[in-house]
């Protein structure tokens, strides 16, 4: 019965770990979709560098507001809310950024299709 207490208490990872996780692979997801949807679609004839210039703008604009979802977890994270109340909010936010990791660059892909 010990085994399996501290089985489940090393499997265990803290809602700021995960939210971490997810943001990592939302901007892993997010710089393909970049490179795949957005950048054949603004290609130049005149310069080659200006596409890939935009994709490193358009990434680094994303990183600050991830950031700041990670510190706000690791901060709720410190003060140890209930946990029903957490659960509710880390999949709000979770869908939130996966929402954005994929819709922003859709949204790009047509903006500069149309453009």
């Amino acid at each position: 019965m010990a085994k399996a207490e501290q089985a489940q208490m090393r499997s265990y990872k803290s809602y700021a770990k995960r939210m971490s996780d997810h943001v990592a692979f939302a901007l892993v997801v997010y710089t393909l979709a970049l490179i795949f949807l957005v950048t054949p679609t603004i290609e130049s004839r005149g310069t080659s560098i200006f596409p890939y210039f935009v994709l490193v703008l358009f990434v680094a604009a994303v990183i600050p507001p991830c950031r700041n979802m990670e510190r706000r977890w690791q901060a709720l994270d410190a003060v140890a809310y209930d946990s029903e109340g957490l659960h509710t909010h880390y999949v709000a936010d979770r869908l939130k950024l996966w929402a954005a990791a994929v819709a922003i660059p859709a949204i790009l892909a047509v903006l500069f299709t149309v453009f």
